[in-house]
């Protein structure tokens, strides 16, 4: 077995394709986020790659600056996968859950302990069972809206988005992480856009897109 090499780059964990993703995701540079949390670029860059030095007051600054959902982030760092920040990062589902069971536990008193574990479960089923129901409810919701948008446009408005963020200068990799999708899906939405537009390079459906009014001419 061969040893790995020290110039060999660190395989990302769960933590630092999290700490890309929300990066990404709100549009910020390397310098922007150090910047943001008081790190130099190199020290964030070893945060961000390699976990070093991923303190919980380091985790917390992170979320303040880059407004994701702290508790996520601190599971991440636990091994919960990735997704699971880029998901809270808007709706802060963890910090509301822990928040919630906190509320719990002051109401309860000494009375919370006597909560076995079938009777969280139980309620937890429950609020899973809501919360899936209107999770998909909302989803067909924006199905419906995405497919209004493909009837109304040459572009859909996932195939807008590739375009945009290539516009800014993101790889298919990049913009699979702040989508959700993977890079694959993102190559299939951009060739697709390139056929609706009748263009055969990307260059050039930006550049359409931009004179048909679907793209500001520069960078969002």
């Amino acid at each position: 077995m061969s040893r790995r090499s020290p110039r060999d780059p660190t395989p990302p964990t769960s933590l630092s394709r999290a700490l890309r993703a929300i990066r990404l995701a709100r549009g910020r540079s390397v310098a922007e986020a150090a910047s943001a949390i008081g790190v130099s670029p190199r020290t964030y860059y070893r945060f961000e790659t390699e976990g070093v030095k991923a303190t919980p007051d380091r985790l917390a600054a992170f979320a303040r600056a880059l407004d994701c959902d702290p508790v996520a982030l601190a599971l991440c760092s636990q091994g919960f996968d990735s997704s699971l920040v880029l998901a809270c990062a808007d709706n802060k589902a963890m910090i509301l859950a822990a928040e919630a069971l906190i509320d719990l536990q002051k109401e309860l008193s000494s009375a919370f302990a006597m909560l076995t574990g079938a009777d969280l479960m139980g309620a937890l089923d429950e609020a899973r069972r809501r919360l899936r129901s209107d999770a998909m409810a909302r989803s067909r919701a924006r199905s419906r809206e995405d497919q209004a948008g493909e009837d109304a446009g040459p572009l859909s408005p996932r195939q807008l988005e590739c375009l945009r963020w290539t516009q800014a200068g993101k790889s298919a990799a990049d913009i699979g992480v702040i989508l959700g999708i993977s890079a694959r899906t993102v190559e299939f939405h951009l060739i697709e856009a390139c056929g609706r537009l009748g263009v055969r390079t990307r260059i050039q459906a930006i550049s359409a897109a931009i004179e048909l009014g679907f793209l500001s001419p520069g960078p969002s």
